[in-house]
């Protein structure tokens, strides 16, 4: 596996509680640097020669370690990288079993795309629709032709116009139902009594229309045979059905499209869900990078604010210098002023942040 370093914006983060304690222990400290210099002015300590200034100073020195010391406590940056490790793996396995989800979701969307096989959803629907438009506009001319017929009952117009939507209807449905018992006949001789049976009924429907019709027209004295309207009725129950035939989809075809467009809303169903955990997936890289960058700014800050305390102890050890020179009575500057002391114990939070190049 290969890796590199990680770099992130550190940003800016600052905590004005422990910025005031640094300032206040600094004054403190610094106070103390003029104070123990005057004392030790007084016995002209130290020592021109031979001396070494870190006798007189433990006490800033400490105080400043004290300081470094307190400010780690407070942030604690050690203790940022041990949960940090915790989280990534916390998230790695998370992020895992999203990715094995993904996955698995996406192989059986590819293997039901390759069932479907281009399949068309809108085409069972579009020929159940055409055929209904076309067969419904004949069953209007028939309502409309069958209403006056009707009133030769003596009813009201409208009556008459109801009884003629219900015969036409019910000539429009079986006009569909009668082509699909035809296709889903297993024999010959199914398909013949499906024929025969469809047009006897049928006819017989007619030939009481027709008489109906007749009646009504010899009440205007006008006689035309019934057996004209017979063949009207006919020839417009024949195209319905003829449409129905070559348009309307059988019911293998009709149960096939239904299993198909199942596969086809499982998929949909699955892209989104897809989208949604692809979505939880970059939100978890987020949650890690952002708490990732939260710790490497604290690791710093501690940095920072020991850098800080490193300079403020050797701004008062030049503060007891220069006090202590100023009152000194034999106006000798000691040797030991040139020493090169140690810097005091307060080291830098060392850390290196890591990540898989993927």
């Amino acid at each position: 596996m290969n890796n590199q370093i990680l770099k992130i914006p550190s940003g800016n983060i600052f905590d004005p509680v422990l910025e005031e304690m640094m300032r206040k222990r600094d004054v403190e400290l610094k106070e103390t640097a003029r104070r123990n210099a005057k004392h030790f002015a007084k016995k002209n300590l130290p020592a021109p020669l031979g001396d070494s200034i870190s006798h007189y100073t433990g006490e800033i020195r400490t105080g400043y370690e004290k300081l470094g010391a307190e400010v780690f406590h407070r942030l604690q940056p050690a203790s940022h990288f041990p949960e940090a490790k915790a989280d990534a793996e916390y998230y790695r396995e998370k992020d895992g079993q999203l990715e094995k989800e993904i996955n698995e979701k996406e192989a059986q969307n590819h293997n039901d795309q390759y069932e479907l096989n281009e399949f068309d959803q809108s085409s069972v629907p579009s020929r159940f629709r055409w055929a209904m438009i076309s067969t419904f506009i004949i069953t209007i001319g028939e309502i409309v032709f069958n209403t006056k017929a009707f009133q030769i009952t003596g009813e009201s117009l409208f009556f008459a116009l109801l009884l003629s939507i219900c015969i036409s209807f019910a000539v429009f449905v079986f006009s569909h139902i009668a082509p699909m018992l035809f296709k889903g006949a297993k024999n010959k001789i199914q398909r013949i009594s499906v024929v025969v049976g469809s047009l006897l009924l049928i006819t017989g429907l007619f030939t009481a229309l027709a008489i109906f019709r007749s009646s009504y027209l010899e009440t205007h004295d006008v006689h035309i045979n019934p057996f004209y309207f017979v063949i009207i009725n006919l020839f417009f129950f024949l195209v319905s059905s003829l449409l129905s035939f070559f348009v309307l989809p059988t019911w293998p075809e009709v149960k096939e499209n239904a299993l198909r467009l199942k596969t086809l809303l499982a998929i949909k169903k699955r892209k989104k869900e897809i989208k949604l955990l692809k979505a939880e997936r970059e939100k978890i890289k987020e949650t890690i990078l952002e708490r990732t960058k939260i710790r490497i700014r604290i690791a710093n800050y501690s940095n920072y604010a020991a850098d800080i305390i490193r300079k403020m102890y050797w701004e008062s050890l030049e503060i007891f210098k220069t006090t202590n020179l100023t009152y000194r009575n034999d106006g000798i500057v000691p040797d030991c002023y040139r020493e090169i002391l140690n810097a005091p114990d307060i080291a830098d939070f060392q850390f290196t942040y890591l990540i898989a190049e993927n």
